[in-house]
């Protein structure tokens, strides 16, 4: 080895290449080495003293943020780039001041880029991503969904402060006091949140004696019998049929049976533009959490079909089918389809597995109308309640006939007693709104 060594040290000596070469070799490994350094150090201070959260538009959270920083003095005093959002003044507000300005309120939120704010005595770095439209690739039929998400790195290491933003932000947009139902629909070929809406008490909508409970029973042990379903190889998916007359309260018992069991409506429409049968199955494998899916009028999507026919829409009656029951449909869904005209649906749609319960919500029986008025009038003598039913034709009226009568005279229980023949003389053959079905 002592040979090896003498030999290197005469042409490091002798040999200005060699010596020369092996200096920048060494040097530049260096400096290679020392320009990492910062990088490294800067990835290690991120990992213990940074956190950071990802949010994008399609998660529930990006609107709660949104509305929250919207609220926040920095976006209200000190940001200067900004995007606008508009607020339509609520009910109290109007009638809080009836003469004053009832226009949509102008409000503004940071807009793409990088801000920085304050949380909790915590700086907040806040960065805004939109997607370049003209690269985004457009979905379905319709224009392209505006993507965006938000980016937010937190200096410190507490993670409970990353929980206690987001949760301030849903505090700010949903707050305890307005426990609202969302309703969902497709939009872009992807569930979108298209509304909220108060709740609705079960006792609100009068339906035949017991049946309103009967399905909130129903769905409620479905919920709870997960289990049950797996260990059996069962399908764990429940189908329900809701069919009567027009105004009977269909839809209504649907938002009751979701307001009692504290879950959201996926409102699906079959004639959605751009939804085909791929888009549908995908759907309803993937329904919002905690949410009931609702088809309405469902006879109509394929009316005056024949067997073996399919209609001129992008959505056929065996894509329906299989996104309902087939091997990719989703599990732990309830399904609510109504329809005013039962006898117009295909045996194959309302089978066992698809439909498992269909129930008849006919038009008014006396006792029903014994209920409504007393729901209306909870002061009032019982008589009156009793003499009003009588007066009603059994099952001849819709639920939603009666309450608009109920409504016009609110102010007094003699008067909606007395005055019944102007109700059964009425034509009926208008039906106010299905929402206006059950009662007050």
């Amino acid at each position: 080895m002592d040979w090896i060594w003498d030999s290197l040290s005469r042409q490091l000596a002798d040999n200005q290449f060699f010596s020369g070469g092996l200096i920048l070799m060494l040097g530049g490994a260096a400096v290679a080495v020392l320009r990492h350094v910062p990088g490294k150090i800067w990835g290690w201070t991120k990992e213990r003293f940074l956190i950071q959260i990802d949010i994008p538009d399609r998660e529930a959270a990006f609107d709660w943020l949104d509305k929250w920083l919207a609220a926040h003095n920095y976006a209200r005093k000190r940001a200067r780039r900004l995007t606008v959002r508009t607020r339509n003044p609520d009910y109290q507000e109007r009638a809080a001041d009836p003469a004053g300005d009832h226009r949509p309120r102008v409000l503004f939120s940071p807009a793409p880029g990088k801000h920085w704010l304050f949380y909790r005595g915590r700086l907040v770095i806040l960065d805004r991503q939109r997607a370049d439209p003209e690269k985004t690739p457009v979905q379905g039929s319709g224009p392209a969904a505006l993507r965006e998400s938000f980016s937010i790195t937190i200096v410190g290491r507490n993670r409970q402060l990353a929980w206690q933003l987001i949760d301030d932000a849903r505090d700010h947009a949903l707050p305890l006091s307005q426990q609202l139902l969302t309703i969902h629909h497709i939009t872009f070929s992807s569930w979108g949140e298209r509304m909220q809406r108060l709740p609705r008490p079960p006792e609100s909508v009068v339906l035949k004696e017991g049946m309103l409970d009967d399905l909130i029973d129903d769905c409620r042990r479905f919920l709870s019998s997960r289990q049950w379903y797996l260990q059996r190889g069962v399908p764990y998916r429940r189908g329900f049929l809701l069919y009567g007359p027009p105004g009977t309260g269909k839809s209504s018992a649907v938002v009751a049976v979701a307001s009692a069991l504290k879950m959201d409506i996926a409102l699906l429409n079959l004639t959605t533009l751009g939804l085909d049968d791929n888009d549908l199955a995908d759907r309803l494998a993937q329904v919002p959490p905690n949410a009931i899916v609702l088809i309405e009028d469902i006879d109509c999507a394929f009316s005056g079909r024949k067997p073996g026919e399919e209609k001129s829409t992008r959505i056929t009656f065996s894509g329906l089918l299989n996104a309902i029951d087939g091997v990719a449909a989703g599990e732990g869904r309830i399904l609510f389809a109504t329809t005013n005209h039962p006898d117009r649906l295909d045996p194959a749609l309302v089978r066992p597995g698809r439909i498992d319960r269909q129930l008849e919500i006919g038009l008014a029986e006396r006792e029903q109308c014994r209920r409504i008025f007393q729901r209306f009038f909870p002061e009032a003598d019982e008589c009156l309640a009793e003499n009003f039913a009588a007066s009603i034709p059994n099952r001849q009226l819709p639920m939603a006939t009666i309450q608009a009568y109920l409504i016009r005279y609110a102010d007094s229980a003699e008067e909606a007693a007395e005055r019944t023949a102007e109700l059964v003389g009425e034509q009926i053959g208008e039906e106010p709104d299905e929402e206006m079905s059950a009662a007050a």
